[in-house]
């Protein structure tokens, strides 16, 4: 695909992306579902708010640690407040000020949750031309909207049509990475096929629009986990790095 076939591509998503739910339907943190804390900043994304519910303890997750009191006020995630999100290729933290010195730029589609560096989605928008990935990344740099490689097939390059369960995605909660069900590589296994020795790496009803949530085959599965290594990094008030990691 060619530089200019990216544009002609910006308002190209699923058939139904109206139908949507905005806010993600599990856990930033620990992908795990039950009752979460959605930000009201631009990441969509949601959160167990503190460690008490049984999933999240399921999930061992890090959750936000909130208060009481903080969660009778609408949540705003420290990345969203101070406009620092992670590049979801590279995982690095970048600024999303969209006035001054931006350095992540947030996919298109609507609501997609995923902030770039135009160097990372460029390569992989653009993988066999250099000069492609070169004048993409300008563009981008220069606040052109583009679709980052989410929102097609990993294998035939295709959007998704959820009306044809064929056609429904199966993502990659660790890249930018989708594939049609009928694509998805031989390996991946779904919960219901369990078995003795068996890794899990898809479930089906975690997500919108009878998506499956996946973790593609690059992604190592941590056992004590039943996911990948996981980190999502904010920012704190006094201005120094923090981490939620589940390592």
């Amino acid at each position: 695909m060619h530089v200019d076939d990216i544009a002609g591509d910006l308002t190209e998503d699923s058939d139904s992306d109206g139908e949507e739910i905005h806010f993600d339907t599990i856990c930033a943190i620990c992908d795990n579902g039950g009752i979460l804390t959605c930000c009201d900043g631009k990441c969509f994304r949601s959160f167990h708010a503190t460690p008490d519910s049984e999933v999240a303890q399921d999930s061992n997750c890090e959750t936000l640690c909130l208060n009481f009191d903080e969660l009778q006020v609408s949540y705003t995630c420290e990345n969203c407040r101070y406009n620092l999100h992670q590049c979801f290729v590279c995982a690095e933290l970048g600024s999303s000020n969209e006035l001054s010195n931006t350095e992540v730029f947030r996919c298109s589609s609507a609501f997609c949750r995923h902030f770039y560096h135009p160097n990372c989605v460029a390569r992989l928008l653009q993988q066999n031309d250099e000069n492609a990935q070169r004048i993409l990344k300008e563009r981008i740099f220069a606040g052109e909207p583009f679709i980052c490689p989410a929102h097609r097939c990993a294998v035939c390059n295709q959007i998704e049509n959820d009306r044809v369960e064929d056609l429904q995605f199966a993502i990659c909660r660790r890249c930018p990475k989708s594939y049609h069900r009928r694509c998805l590589p031989r390996g991946i296994m779904f919960d219901h096929q369990a078995a003795n020795g068996v890794e899990i790496r898809a479930w089906d009803g975690m997500l919108t629009k009878s998506r499956a949530l996946l973790y593609c085959l690059e992604h190592e599965i941590d056992p004590e986990l039943a996911t990948p290594a996981r980190t999502i990094l904010f920012r704190d008030p006094q201005e120094e790095w923090s981490e939620v990691t589940n390592l």
